[in-house]
């Protein structure tokens, strides 16, 4: 039996080397330790996708406006067309839910014509109520009758319309279907251009806040709703959008 002493220079083996040693032997006794290694690499991309159907619902704006010498005599004034305006609404179809005061303002009218003297103060001559209600159209067909039927009634401002969709959801969720499929192309696109095997999916994120709501798409096709004879309403598309980002793995990780 020999006995070396641990002091002896020639004796003392060096870390790097015994570090070395003991990776080669790790991976000679598991050969997927260096299928992993080659692993650790992923393509990140991102896709958007689209989806437009024609809308199933819209809000009509009304506003009545009327004047008179006192604030209480215009009030009355436009509360009372106001009323034959939500009687004409009603006898339409529109529910209470469907309706709802979207506006109201008392403001006195002044004089400016009179300015002989100088530091004169314009007079009050009178003043005006407005009074402006949202109407929520469920038949979109229908759109020209109400338009038709709040003028008749005393409506002589507003009209506006906005036109939205009763289940915007499912027009979303299309959108990002299409999104996940734009993106899973590019990925393999680049994982073929790259000569790599494009792996399994390791993050999926979705960039929330630039469309949080369908709005209307300009230049798209458009189908012409008529609904009255007197007032032809273009309906138009809505459109959705979603983008979404994907993060695979490659070589099969």
């Amino acid at each position: 039996m020999y006995y070396y002493p641990s002091s002896a220079p020639w004796f003392r083996p060096r870390a790097s080397l015994l570090a070395a040693l003991s990776i080669a032997c790790a991976l000679a006794a598991s050969p997927s330790l260096a299928q992993d290694a080659a692993r650790k690499g992923s393509i990140m991309v991102e896709g958007h996708g689209e989806a437009s159907a024609a809308p199933d619902e819209a809000r009509l704006s009304f506003t009545v406006v009327k004047s008179g010498e006192t604030a209480k005599s215009a009030v009355a004034a436009a509360s009372e067309t106001m009323q034959a305006v939500l009687s004409a609404m009603r006898d339409l179809g529109a529910e209470d839910r469907d309706l709802q005061t979207a506006y109201f303002q008392i403001s006195p009218q002044y004089n400016y014509e009179d300015q002989s003297q100088p530091r004169r103060e314009p007079q009050i001559v009178g003043y005006e109520a407005r009074n402006s209600i949202m109407v929520t159209v469920r038949e979109i067909a229908s759109i020209g009758n109400y338009l038709d039927r709040a003028v008749e009634a005393g409506v002589n401002q507003g009209g506006d319309i906005a036109f939205s969709l009763a289940d915007p959801a499912s027009l979303l969720n299309e959108a990002r279907r299409k999104a996940v499929a734009d993106g899973r192309a590019k990925a393999t696109l680049y994982a073929e251009a790259a000569g790599v095997e494009l792996g399994s999916i390791r993050k999926i994120s979705e960039r929330m806040g630039e469309n949080p709501s369908p709005m209307a798409k300009g230049g798209v096709m458009r189908a012409m709703a008529e609904a009255s004879p007197s007032v032809p309403v273009e309906i138009g598309e809505i459109t959705v959008s979603a983008d979404i980002r994907l993060v695979y793995g490659i070589g099969g990780s």
